[in-house]
């Protein structure tokens, strides 16, 4: 008659005990895992975070990478605000912001063809996706060749009576930015493809079908249905573009134009460039690299909210 009171009286007691030992057994697993993560954490810290430290160190001081810098307070920022070329680079770069739209519009109507499996949509699907395994390098090498004045762009609109379409595409100030764009969005929007080509392949169909039941036309379902569910993709695509064309465009402008003709196709990793390493002024350079981290920082917010301004 007793022991009945006994184990209704120990049963919490055992609870307890039992949740103590989880507690401390999760907590035992989360300090071995940080205990393995600590190599990793350690070389995160002395490729990314240390230098990142050490440029911002630099930015306030006048170096040029062979005596002791000298600290000059924000000095180089202050420069950089009124320093034309920077100014004029910028805008080049956000030449490549605007063309956002062909950006996502091109690689995902790429995609929605290939997600309908049109005939040799598994070959498109690889063939969509080679420029981008190829090196920028590599890449401005062959254009630099096409789209020379004596290449075969230009020879085969000649031989074919359109001659007047003929141009010097990387010597003409006012095309030369355009062109330069169109093959960084060639080079790059095989990433989109596959990324849309995921997201698609995760739609909601309940919720498209119901659309069309309720006699939504194709366009109003990808506007009202289609977009909202492929928006987390849309962001993520649009976040790489946006540090693609802050800081993926140098190897493609250093081997094709290297900034030229004159300085109509400068970007400000290109200047940064210029700046550091072939006028020797590390200390301006390192302030231009931290007011770009901010720039791009601010350039993903808003665009970002554009996207987002319709969202409920």
């Amino acid at each position: 008659m007793n022991s009945q009171p006994e184990t209704s009286l120990s049963s919490p007691r055992s609870r307890i005990r039992r949740g103590s030992g989880l507690v401390r057994r999760r907590h035992s697993e989360h300090f071995i895992a940080l205990v393995l993560l600590l190599p990793a954490i350690a070389l995160l810290g002395w490729l990314l975070l240390f230098p990142i430290g050490d440029a911002v160190h630099l930015s306030f001081t006048s170096w040029d990478g062979f005596s002791a810098p000298r600290w000059i307070g924000i000095q180089n920022f202050s420069e950089l605000i009124h320093d034309p070329r920077f100014k004029s680079a910028l805008l080049h770069n956000l030449a490549f912001i605007a063309s956002i739209p062909v950006w996502i519009a091109v690689p995902y109507s790429i995609a929605w063809c290939l997600h309908r499996e049109i005939a040799g949509w598994r070959f498109f699907r690889f063939a969509f996706f080679l420029p981008c395994v190829l090196s920028p390098v590599v890449i401005g090498a062959y254009y630099g060749i096409v789209l020379n004045p004596s290449g075969p762009l230009d020879s085969v609109l000649r031989s074919i009576g359109l001659g007047g379409l003929a141009l010097e595409w990387l010597n003409e100030p006012s095309i030369a930015l355009p062109v330069v764009i169109s093959i960084i969005i060639w080079m790059t929007f095989g990433i989109g493809v596959l990324l849309f080509l995921s997201g698609l392949a995760n739609l909601d169909t309940e919720q498209i079908d119901a659309a069309r039941v309720d006699g939504a036309s194709p366009l109003q379902v990808q506007k009202h249905v289609i977009f909202w569910q492929l928006l987390p993709v849309i962001e993520f695509w649009t976040i790489l573009i946006v540090i693609t064309s802050f800081i993926g465009v140098f190897p493609l402008i250093y081997v094709l134009t290297r900034g030229g003709p004159g300085t109509s196709t400068f970007t400000v990793d290109y200047l940064l460039y210029t700046e550091g390493f072939s006028n020797g002024n590390f200390g301006y350079a390192a302030a231009m690299g931290i007011a770009l981290l901010v720039i791009i920082g601010v350039t993903s917010a808003v665009v970002l909210r554009l996207l987002r301004w319709r969202q409920v």
